[in-house]
């Protein structure tokens, strides 16, 4: 039985009452009579655990998708990289350089330069001269983890509240 047919089962089951979704070759145990508000309750189960699932795979090839600015640090490029390794990077336009990071939990931060370098506009520093950084996450509760593990080696300058 394969994952899916589990989860189908157990909606089955919960929302609808069914024992087996197994052909058992009896009218009774085959055709069920179900209310409407049954049936869209679980249909509503199975759309979101096939929703769930997607967001999973996609989170799984791409673990950045879904991360949003959250604050600004003001960190040195040289700190970045003695912390975090060489950063990947960017689009090189908006941004030039970024880092990925996992935090206990499976929480998902990223580092980021954002309009600040040479490659979105000459009047900008180089990569390396950049001071401010933005934190990017799922959830506002990756930046006081983030912070400590930079302790001495960033300021928070500003937060999303």
């Amino acid at each position: 039985m394969t994952d899916a047919d589990k989860r189908i089962s157990e909606i089955a089951f919960r929302k609808l009452n069914i024992e087996s979704l197994e052909t058992r070759n009896s009218d009774s145990l085959d055709f069920r009579e179900v209310s409407v508000w049954n049936l869209r309750s679980a249909l509503l189960c199975a759309y979101e655990a096939g929703r769930t699932a997607d967001t999973r795979k996609r989170l799984a090839k791409n673990p950045k998708n879904g991360t949003g600015y959250l604050a600004t640090i003001e960190a040195s490029y040289d700190d970045l990289v003695a912390l975090w390794g060489q950063p990947s990077p960017g689009d090189n336009y908006k941004t030039q350089a970024e880092w990925l990071i996992r935090l206990p939990g499976n929480k998902i931060a990223t580092i980021y330069n954002y309009k600040s370098s040479r490659s979105y506009s000459d009047a900008n520093p180089e990569i390396k001269q950049v001071r401010q950084w933005h934190i990017g996450g799922h959830s506002a509760n990756v930046i006081d983890p983030l912070l400590k593990k930079m302790a001495g080696h960033a300021t928070l300058i500003d937060r999303v509240k």
